[in-house]
C-alpha cells in the first residue's frame, strides 16, 4: 500500500466529501471560490449570499442588500462567542431593515431572511476542501468547509486514524483555528467562526461534534443515524454508496449534514450559555 492510501485525505476527507455530494451538496474547489472573494480575510461568499438574499427578499434595494450582508460580515463584539451569538440570531430569526416599497405607505420595517428553513431545497448547499483564511499572523486551511447560501456554517477537521488520538488532534486543530486558548493566540482565524455553527472532528472511523468554543469534554459522538435506522443506512451504504457498512464518521455526517437535518439542527438545537 502506498503512502497516499494512509493519509487523512484518503482515509477521511475524500470519503466525507463523497458522502456530502451524495447528500446533495455541490462541490466547488477552493481555488475557484477564492475568485469569488475579495481576499483571504473575507470568509463569506458574497455573490452567492447576495443572490439568495434577493431571491428570499425580492423587495430589497441595493443599499439594503449591502446592509444585510454587513449585518453578518461586520459585527461589533467583545469576543468570538458574542459575535457568533449575534450572527446566529440574525441567521435564524432574520433582521429588520427599513425601506420605502413605493406602495404609498412610506418607509416601513421589513424582515430580511438569509436562510429558508421551511423550504430547504431553495437554499444552496456547497462544500469545499482546504478553505484558506488569513488570520492576523498565519493562514489556516480548513480540511472541509460547508456553506449554506454562501455562509460558512460547518467546519470539518480530518485526521488519519493511524495517528495517536486522532479525534483529540482534530479538536485541538479546531481550537487553534478559533484561538480558543492562550497558546493559540494569533495562530488562527477566529473571524471565520463568527458564522460557523457546527464543528466536526473526524478520522474516517470515528467522529465527534461540537460548536464554537465547545471544550474537549463536550464534543460528542453521534451513534444512531437519523432519520433512517441503522439497518436502513447499512443497506444504503453496502448496496448503493460505498459497498461497505457505514463508520461512525458516516453516521454523524449523514445524520447532521443531510440538508434538511442541518437546517433543523441549526434552527432548533443550538443554544448559548453565559
Amino acid at each position: 500500500m502506498n503512502t497516499y492510501n494512509w493519509t487523512e485525505r484518503s482515509l477521511s476527507e475524500d470519503l466525507a466529501i463523497k458522502l456530502l455530494q451524495e447528500l446533495g451538496y455541490i462541490f466547488v474547489p477552493s481555488e475557484q471560490l477564492e475568485k469569488e472573494r475579495e481576499g483571504l480575510k473575507h470568509t463569506l461568499l458574497i455573490p452567492r449570499l447576495e443572490k439568495k438574499l434577493k431571491e428570499f427578499n425580492p423587495w430589497l434595494s441595493d443599499t439594503n442588500l449591502k446592509r444585510a450582508v454587513r449585518s453578518i460580515s461586520t459585527v461589533s463584539s467583545a469576543s468570538l462567542m458574542e459575535a457568533n451569538e449575534k450572527i446566529y440570531t440574525s441567521l435564524v430569526y432574520g433582521i429588520t431593515l427599513e425601506q420605502d416599497l413605493d406602495d404609498g405607505q412610506g418607509v416601513r420595517s421589513r424582515n430580511v431572511y438569509f436562510i429558508d428553513f421551511e423550504h430547504p431545497e431553495k437554499n444552496e448547499f456547497l462544500v469545499t476542501r482546504q478553505y484558506k483564511i488569513s488570520g492576523s499572523k498565519e493562514n489556516i486551511k480548513c480540511d472541509i468547509a460547508v456553506f449554506v447560501n454562501g455562509i460558512p456554517l460547518v467546519i470539518i477537521e480530518c485526521k488519519t486514524p493511524t495517528i495517536h488520538e486522532p479525534i483529540n488532534e482534530a479538536i485541538r486543530q479546531l481550537f487553534r483555528y478559533q484561538e480558543f486558548q492562550d497558546e493559540f493566540k494569533d495562530r488562527g482565524a477566529p473571524k471565520l467562526f463568527e458564522t460557523v455553527q457546527v464543528l466536526i472532528a473526524t478520522c474516517g472511523q470515528k467522529a465527534k461534534l461540537g460548536t464554537v468554543w465547545t471544550p474537549y469534554r463536550h464534543f460528542i459522538e453521534w451513534k444512531v443515524p437519523y432519520p433512517i435506522t441503522l439497518d436502513e443506512l447499512n443497506e444504503k451504504y453496502t448496496s448503493h454508496l460505498f459497498g461497505a457498512p457505514p463508520t461512525l464518521q458516516d453516521i454523524l455526517l449523514y445524520s447532521v449534514l443531510t440538508p434538511t437535518n442541518l437546517l433543523d439542527f441549526v434552527q432548533n438545537f443550538i443554544s448559548f450559555e453565559v
